[in-house]
């Protein structure tokens, strides 16, 4: 598609002032707009070379190129294009332009603090800095020395065992690795902050040869093609997916695998859009065959913005591409992250794992019996955790004291004191158990001391027996109780202690029944509890996206997740960030087991072999856990595929009436599957008497799902396909939107069990409320705004003549708010005269600028002139839908905007470089409705300010020049926005030679013999 009037429409991002008027009130965004960058796509890459030249000609500079098959655009910066030349002319040569958007900026994100603890970091060992092309050189050159070492690296993943964090047994991940899966051979691009390749995690180094195998730097610091981090977000999100440390204990999903590292974001984890856009092109022009990235937009929650369409592309072109949803929970639904919006990204959620009391497995063996019990006990809580898998004997330290293991329990006295406090002991326990003349026998030495948590006896407590074992020479402490929760010592006050741990009084009393009848136990430990179930984590989303997309596609594990840090530490953290790349993992497993990376497959298995988790009983929404939580293996082996792999019935006023649900047995036996409805929770959208999204009201209610065929047989190799309908639940207010959702449920005859994630809205998101009426905009009521002169030199309106109030704002900018409550595709902000004339105007008239005339009447017995009778000639009108408007404010208008609050700063400007006369004015704005056609005036929502006014400074009756807070003003506002048009501050000075000039900086501010053309 052709847009004639691109420059027309990004001129309007160039200028913007910041007002100091509503600084308290302003909204912080994560996401701000780079002053006068604009990414535009081309229709081909000779059309982009022709526009780039035509903008470089012209005083623009170029950005970025973005070559690539599935995205022809440039970035620009047009800052620099002077208000004089016709942009108009410059369009006319070019057909093909077909979409532009302002830059964004991105702010540090809500999960990006990545700082190693201190007691978790390794041996400090210095890091190559970022400057100077010698070191980066030394880094690039994969010698022999280093592929010897990276073989090593990558062959130990197979070879040696490292056990499975819990996110792994989570998530069946481990099973996969039993099986030899480990992501060999496939490469996997991290677009991120870059990743600490010196970690030993990470493979110690960089280049053909290394863990880290290849990459680029588009980020404004560094050097470029080093992809080093200096933040430490990436580096996480890199172990998390295919870390591998032995020595440390540490794995990823997929170890084996190749990263490929694109720094798109800088130290303190910012960047921008077109920045971020290259990093995805070129890892898929690198070849990368998954990506993931943990970076972007919070809460746009659109797949149409240039990030997410382009990571929506790549999939399309046959790259998985995954995302974490986003961390913004507290914002409610629909507030998903860009590009995870982006249409086939895989959007991932987070969960945190159930608490479970007893989370680390054992085992225990009686006399000589064959077959070993196995028991379930807990790492003791702040104290000692090093249980390693050796059997060891176990000694009853209770029966020392004269108690048995059916003994009632005696009230006694709980004080825990120092291990070390032998005169303690001494005092208050009979220690004739192990106690000698000398002191205490070490008969304890190797064994495990099993000690009842709550005995309570009179002789002696808990805390005095484990001090007892302790000076016996016990290493390992294995408590037990009733209701065993955690056993708590500190770690000062065991120094000789490595292990400490608590079991439930079922296993603790027959190992000590044993004991007491003479029979030897021994016990050892296995590994980690599998924790099967969990539910939504702190630092998480919710979807859809304003589509009706299913966002997320699935959840994983991310929240205290095992992670490695940049500069060789570990620890945990938490947040989407970290539940992406395990799935990245997981879809890597999955493509080296079934040999294809189709992204709508993989999707659609990872989906449907997902398991739906519940919170009181019921399941969890999908708008928070899609399929549900990921399972590795049976997504990698699965052998009944479904399509599509999510059902979307839309909104009421746009149902889709039926979907077809096909059912394919890749097996090798015929297959009869049983299918039910499995309804999710129901979600108010709104909370009673609301127009903002909340974090849903449950409802008790379901949609009416019907399913053509509720048992179907499939031979081997065959598809049959079932139907399925829905209908809005009924009894429910659709003003609020409810969101209703479930599965689909399959169940084979083989066994296999799997689920269709489905979702639909009751009530339409055309009607629903989009612009909120008590927007800030009221706040201009009347108010009379003294502006500064514009800094080009245009004096607008008569000097000297107009009569300007003592009460009148004084301010670089006019400051507003408007609020969206929800997404708008387009937003439009008109600025609207009052008073309009005709072009021969009223008496009086004066030039405004070099385009237009304004009428002014002057008010009796004075010779000032009433702004409150200025008029704008008619000539410099435009009526759009009703609206006569001059123009509309820098920036706008704007697609596919975000909910929440809009600043709006307007200095005058309502065209490039042309600024409003003298006068009365409304703003208003309007938004397109969610899911509305542009074209149809019904579908719009408008607000209006009130009344307000405007002159300038050089419009008042003394004509008084630019004030020096004026002066200052302007001055600091083109030394923060150097990309700015500058203007010839020595001229400036020398026409107000009482101002003061400030201090020369590198931006550009006035000084002495800086000058720099407009």
């Amino acid at each position: 598609m052709i847009c004639p009037h691109w420059l027309a429409i990004l001129w309007l991002g160039i200028i913007g002032a910041t007002s100091a008027w509503a600084a308290e009130n302003a909204t912080v965004s994560p996401a701000k707009l780079v002053a006068g960058a604009f990414i535009l796509e081309c229709e081909s890459g000779q059309i982009c070379e022709s526009v780039a030249k035509a903008v470089e000609k012209r005083g623009g500079t170029l950005r970025r190129t973005f070559n690539s098959d599935v995205f022809h655009g440039i970035s620009v910066q047009l800052s620099n294009l002077t208000a004089e030349e016709d942009k108009k002319a410059l369009v006319a040569q070019f057909k093909g332009i077909k979409g532009t958007w302002p830059v964004q900026g991105l702010a540090q994100s809500s999960d990006s603090t990545a700082k190693s603890q201190p007691e978790d970091k390794l041996e400090e060992k210095s890091t190559p800095g970022q400057g100077g092309g010698e070191l980066l050189e030394k880094r690039l050159a994969a010698t022999p020395k280093t592929y010897k070492r990276h073989k090593c690296l990558r062959g130990r993943a197979e070879d040696d065992h490292v056990e499975s964090p819990w996110n792994h047994l989570m998530t069946h991940v481990d099973k996969l690795h039993k099986e030899g899966y480990m992501g060999s051979g496939i490469k996997i691009a991290v677009v991120d902050t870059g990743v600490d390749y010196n970690h030993p995690a990470l493979g110690g180094c960089f280049g053909p040869a290394c863990k880290v195998a290849t990459g680029d730097n588009f980020s404004n610091e560094g050097d470029k093609g080093d992809p080093l981090d200096c933040h430490g977000h990436g580096t996480i999100v890199a172990s998390i997916l295919a870390g591998h440390d032995k020595a440390k204990g540490f794995v990823g999903v997929a170890p084996n695998a190749t990263i490929m590292a694109y720094r798109v974001l800088n130290c303190r984890a910012t960047g921008s859009e077109d920045d971020m856009i290259a990093g995805w092109l070129k890892a898929k022009e690198d070849g990368a065959q998954i990506i993931i990235s943990s970076s972007g937009f919070e809460g746009q929650n659109w797949a149409q913005r240039p990030l997410a369409m382009v990571a929506s592309r790549i999939v399309a072109s046959g790259v998985p591409c995954i995302v974490g949803l986003g961390n913004m929970q507290n914002e409610g639904l629909f507030f998903t992250l860009n590009p995870a919006t982006g249409r086939g990204v895989t959007a991932v959620n987070s969960f945190a794992r159930t608490d479970v009391a007893l989370e680390d497995r054992g085992t225990y063996s009686i006399g000589n019996r064959s077959e070993p019990v196995e028991f379930m006990f807990a790492p003791g809580w702040r104290g000692p955790r090093d249980w390693d898998k050796e059997w060891r004997p176990l000694h009853d330290v209770d029966a020392d004291f004269g108690d048995k293991p059916d003994d009632d329990l005696m009230g006694g006295k709980d004080v825990p004191i120092a291990i070390d406090d032998w005169t303690y002991l001494e005092r208050n326990c009979k220690l004739s158990p192990g106690n000698s003349s000398n002191g205490f026998d070490q008969d304890l030495v190797g064994r495990i001391a099993l000690i009842r948590q709550t005995p309570e006896t009179k002789n002696c407590n808990f805390y005095d027996r484990v001090r007892n074992a302790v000076a016996r020479g016990a290493a390992h402490i294995l408590a037990w109780q009733d209701d065993p929760t955690y056993v708590m010592v500190e770690r000062k006050d065991a120094k000789r202690v490595r292990a400490i741990g608590i079991t439930g009084s079922d296993v603790g009393r027959a190992m000590a029944r044993a004991l007491a009848a003479s029979a030897p136990v021994t016990a050892r430990r296995i590994g980690r509890m599998r924790i099967e179930t969990g539910y939504i984590a702190a630092r998480s989303a919710y979807g859809p996206t304003w589509d009706m997309d299913i966002k997320p596609n699935v959840g994983a594990p991310g929240q205290d997740v095992p992670v490695a840090y940049k500069d060789g530490g570990y620890g945990s953290q938490s947040g989407t960030s970290y539940a992406g790349p395990l799935v990245a993992g997981v879809l890597a497993l999955m493509a080296e087991v079934r040999g294809t990376f189709d992204p709508a497959l993989l999707n659609s298995l990872l989906m449907s072999t997902a398991e739906p988790q519940n919170e009181d009983g019921r399941p969890i929404t999908v708008v928070q856990q899609g399929g549900g939580l990921v399972k590795a293996w049976e997504a990698a082996h699965a052998t009944t595929l479904v399509e599509p792999g999510a059902l979307t019935f839309n909104d009421t006023d746009n149902r889709v009436r039926s979907i077809g649900l096909r059912i394919t047995n890749t097996g090798k036996t015929e297959v009869t599957y049983q299918l039910s409805n499995l309804a999710a929770t129901t979600l108010y959208t709104f909370a009673s008497g609301s127009i903002r999204p909340s974090s849903g009201e449950a409802v008790n209610a379901t949609a009416n799902i019907k399913l053509s065929q509720t048992s179907v047989v499939v031979g081997p190799g065959q598809s049959v396909t079932v139907d399925v309908s829905a209908a809005d639940p009924s009894g429910l207010d659709a003003k609020r939107l409810p969101l209703w959702s479930g599965w689909v449920a399959i169940k084979g005859s083989d066994g296999r069990k799997l689920t269709v994630p489905y979702l639909g809205l009751g009530g339409s998101l055309r009607s629903a409320t989009v612009l909120d009426p008590a927007s800030a905009l009221r706040t201009l009521a009347n108010s009379e705004f003294v502006l500064p002169d514009p800094p080009n030199g245009q004096k607008p309106g008569p000097s000297g003549e107009i009569k300007q109030s003592r009460a009148a704002i004084r301010g670089p900018a006019i400051s507003t708010e408007i609020d969206l409550v929800l997404g708008s595709p387009q937003l439009r902000v008109d600025i609207v005269p009052l008073d309009l004339c005709s072009a021969s105007g009223p008496v009086n008239a004066k030039r405004v600028g070099s385009r237009a005339a304004a009428g002014f009447a002057k008010r009796s017995n004075t010779t000032e002139l009433d702004l409150s009778k200025a008029c704008v000639p008619d000539s410099m009108v435009t009526e759009v839908s009703g609206v006569k408007s001059i123009g509309q404010l820098p920036g706008y208008p704007n697609h596919h905007v975000k909910r929440g609050s809009v600043q709006l700063d307007w200095a005058g400007e309502f065209a490039p470089g042309q600024y409003a006369p003298p006068g009365r004015y409304k703003i208003v704005a309007r938004a397109l409705s969610i899911m509305g056609e542009a074209a149809n005036e019904a579908h719009w929502q408008i607000i209006e300010s009130p009344v307000f006014s405007i002159s300038y400074t050089h419009n008042g009756p003394s004509s008084p020049k630019l004030s020096q807070s004026s002066a200052d003003f302007w001055a600091k506002y083109f030394t923060d926005n150097p990309n700015l048009p500058q203007p010839d501050w020595d001229k400036f000075y020398a026409k107000n030679p009482g101002l003061r000039k400030p201090n020369a900086t590198a931006g550009g501010a006035p000084a002495a013999g800086n000058s720099a053309k407009e």
